[in-house]
């Protein structure tokens, strides 16, 4: 992706100045230490002014309310330091003045109020975009003094520049650049011949507004290789080359457009979706790549909060069936014991081992002895280490179905987190609960959520729902579904529950509309790359989630099973 330049933001501060100009700041919130959010009205309407200042994903713009979900905004019970120092300088403040510092990517938005003491004051919120060094400061019009930072730069981290309250506020250090808009075309060629960078780093060094990105991309419009070192140019593309960079700089509005995935935007060449309006294409862009980001975050930190489950409990499963392995064994014991016993009056005390003919097998079976003890002592031991290997296998036995089903449980929580794409969608797999108590207490709430989450489509006629997670899984089978209505699932597989809603309909379901709905059950599943995969199906009314079970476990009977491809 690529970052908010000072041509991009030359457009946002154009185009939406009048709105900032007298608009009132009705409220603050701050939902991390990075990101603030202004609510503004003026004419009548009121705005989301969305600052972030990420190293990652610098930017700011009017947020519209789709993109404010994607972003997954969450505000905190108890506001940052830094907010609560907004909110007593300017919330009902009106905001006299905004400004934007020829070639910085800086907005300072000047406003009015009043203190304590009813006396008027101006002071002035400067957002400043640049990468690790992007911040929010507060500081007062009539000595520059700075009132609060959104990140204190002290002097280990910074020679030249110190932010914090009570210091000065002045402008980060002037770059070494030029207004190539000024500049004439002998020194330009001059700065190209002494530079062996490519084109595009020696221009965005040198020059004010162009970005390597730009360069590239006006050097590719010229069709000048712009990966050619500088001092290797020719006469003619320099001069070319010239005279676009001033047209394009001179220029008094420039179309924007973004490509499909939004991995970069151009002011020059029509990609795949065009803006009218800049601080869309800021939102929509910047959206969509924070969304992509945390996405892959949760992903990463869900999977590997469950595959570190899933290797506990696989651990536990492999000792568990040890335990089990421990019935023969036990029989053994039992065996030496029974034989002791019927031969105790054979046996002498101070024996170390003996042999005895088995009956039950017709074999001859060595038994160690204590000699220090009798043969019934012998027998007594051997009947007591039956009985602590019975009752570990035992209990082996019982619990090993209990974590069968964790592990079933966790693998398809990790398969929930495999096919969901959204934010909302893992927050609700990362809300999973291990306890039936935990589930019952979230339920209702998850329901009302889930019911615009689930995934349908519709099937010569026929609506169909997938459930993607746990959750949707419950609320399709407790809410959506109908007695009659079919549900299909793969067979012995993680994977989605899916429904096909047969209304009020008694006519027979067609084969191909079982097949469809099959086909589906398998995409979404582990089995979705398989050449062959079994699916069974069966009516609503036939499957139930049994109590004290995890969400999104269901026994059925009365199931057909189809092998799809």
């Amino acid at each position: 992706m690529l970052h908010i330049d000072s041509l991009l933001l030359d457009e946002f501060y154009k185009e939406n100045k009048d709105f900032f100009i007298n608009a009132r700041v009705q409220k603050i919130q701050q939902p991390t230490r990075r990101d603030v959010i202004l609510f503004l009205r003026n004419n009548g309407l009121t705005k989301k002014f969305y600052i972030n200042i990420n190293p990652n994903f610098y930017h700011l713009c009017f947020m519209n309310k789709k993109n404010e979900e994607k972003r997954s905004i969450e505000i905190p019970k108890h506001p940052p330091m830094f907010c609560m120092l907004l909110r007593k300088h300017m919330e009902g403040a009106k905001i006299l003045k905004i400004e934007k510092p020829d070639f910085e990517r800086i907005i300072e938005l000047t406003f009015e109020n009043y203190n304590e003491l009813g006396d008027r004051i101006e002071e002035c919120l400067s957002i400043e975009l640049m990468g690790k060094h992007s911040n929010i400061i507060l500081y007062n019009t009539d000595n520059n003094i700075i009132i609060g930072c959104a990140h204190n730069i002290g002097a280990e981290k910074s020679k030249e520049r110190e932010l914090a309250g009570g210091l000065p506020y002045i402008y980060p250090p002037k770059r070494n650049k030029k207004d190539l808009t000024k500049t004439k075309y002998n020194s330009f060629l001059s700065v190209l011949k002494k530079s062996e960078d490519p084109i595009r780093k020696t221009i965005a060094e040198n020059y004010f507004s162009l970005s390597q990105a730009i360069v590239e991309e006006i050097c590719i419009k010229q069709q000048i290789n712009p990966q050619k070192t500088a001092i290797d140019i020719e006469e003619t593309e320099a001069q070319q080359l010239f005279v676009f960079l001033h047209e394009f700089l001179s220029a008094e509005h420039r179309i924007y457009s973004a490509d499909r995935l939004y991995t970069k935007y151009s002011c020059l060449n029509l990609l795949d979706k065009e803006y009218q309006s800049v601080n869309d294409l800021i939102d929509d862009y910047f959206t969509y790549n924070i969304e992509k980001e945390e996405i892959v975050s949760i992903k990463a930190s869900l999977k590997s909060k469950f595959e570190k489950e899933l290797k506990k409990l696989q651990n536990t499963c492999r000792n568990q069936q040890k335990q089990i392995n421990k019935k023969d064994k036990a029989q053994i014991y039992m065996t030496k014991g029974n034989l002791l016993t019927a031969n105790s009056y054979n046996i002498k005390t101070g024996e170390k081992n003996v042999l005895l003919h088995n009956y039950d097998t017709g074999e001859y079976i060595e038994i160690e002895l204590d000699e220090n003890l009798s043969a019934i002592e012998n027998a007594k031991k051997y009947f007591e280490l039956y009985n602590k290997n019975k009752t570990a296998y035992q209990v082996a036995e019982k619990m090993i179905e209990q974590t069968k089903e964790e592990i079933e449980y966790i693998n398809q929580l990790l398969f929930d987190v495999e096919i969901n794409n959204s934010i909302k969608e893992l927050k609700e797999i990362s809300a999973e609960q291990n306890t039936v108590e935990s589930y019952s207490k979230h339920k209702n709430k998850a329901n009302k959520a889930n019911l615009a989450a689930l995934t349908n489509e519709e099937i010569d006629g026929y609506l169909i729902y997938i459930g993607k997670n746990s959750k949707q899984n419950d609320y399709l089978y407790s809410k959506v579904s109908a007695p009659d209505d079919l549900w299909f699932h793969v067979l012995n597989t993680p994977g989605s529950h899916v429904i096909v809603k047969l209304g009020n309909s008694s006519k027979e379901v067609p084969d191909n509309l079982i097949l469809k709905a099959a086909r589906l059950a398998k995409e979404y599943s582990t089995a979705r790359n398989s050449s062959k995969t079994a699916v069974i199906y069966t009516k609503r009314k036939y499957i139930k989630r049994p109590n004290n079970t995890k969400s999104g476990f269901v026994v059925y009977k009365n199931e057909t099973e189809i092998v799809v491809d």
